[in-house]
């Protein structure tokens, strides 16, 4: 889960700044303004994961669609603004790709950390 935190968290904002670069784009998105928006977007995660303790499936799924619509409109809404001077198509392909990433690292987490487990209560001893 590491791994794909970190990687997701670097890997997806230096391939949308070292492809903007290799168009040449006008849109001016340094790695590190793109690795500090992607990190924005993430840090609604920590209270997220607090909340995600709940023991109740339909309340965890609920709070997995409010991280989703928070963190990705922070995240799509400032990559549409910053692509505005790009063609229409690229920017919306562009931003529709890195919403699909995004929500299926949240997918990721609620799988992979918050699974219902189902905990089956200890046998008593017998004699």
């Amino acid at each position: 889960a590491v791994v794909s935190t970190q990687s997701t968290g670097t890997l997806v904002p230096a391939a949308l700044s070292g492809y903007l670069w290799w168009r040449k784009s006008s849109t001016e998105l340094k790695f590190t303004e793109s690795l500090s928006l992607y990190g924005y977007s993430l840090t609604v995660f920590i209270p997220a994961s607090i909340l995600l303790c709940i023991n109740h499936e339909w309340v965890r799924w609920i709070l997995v669609l409010v991280l989703i619509g928070t963190s990705g409109a922070v995240l799509t809404l400032t990559i549409w603004r910053l692509l505005a001077e790009e063609p229409r198509q690229l920017a919306l392909l562009i931003t529709a790709v890195l919403a699909a990433l995004h929500v299926s690292l949240i997918l990721l987490f609620k799988m992979y950390f918050f699974a219902q487990s189902s905990v089956e209560p200890a046998p008593t001893p017998t004699r």
